[in-house]
């Protein structure tokens, strides 16, 4: 658990499996999570973007957070379930270290795209 007080936030990380893809190993995100795993302890906080590509807007949601140090999130076949809402990991999960250790924690990104209109 989360040294930080106001850590309460449990999210879920699914781990989905690798398939070949024409010789090049692919996350099978259209298929069932290979395994389910509650991670409590998190905090997130909120973020968003707007892009105009070609004359369509796509919106970006999503949280930057922490969870407890030690926490395992693969960006290659993960996904992170918060409040229902299945996001995708935007880049490496990254340990940091408190300078006591007391507050060691890992932060990430999760977010997801939509088209708006």
């Amino acid at each position: 658990m989360s040294a930080v007080s106001f850590a309460r936030v449990t999210i879920t990380r699914k781990r989905y499996p690798v398939v070949d893809d024409m010789g090049t190993q692919v996350a099978d995100f259209s298929g069932n999570p290979a395994t389910t795993t509650t991670i409590p302890g998190c905090w997130l906080e909120p973020i968003e973007s707007v892009v105009e590509k070609d004359g369509r807007v796509a919106v970006l949601t999503g949280f930057t957070g922490t969870a407890p140090e030690g926490t395992d999130l693969d960006s290659f076949r993960d996904h992170i379930v918060h409040a229902g809402i299945e996001y995708e990991l935007a880049g490496d999960a990254m340990p940091v270290k408190s300078p006591t250790g007391a507050l060691n924690e890992v932060k990430f990104s999760i977010r997801r795209w939509r088209h708006a209109g």
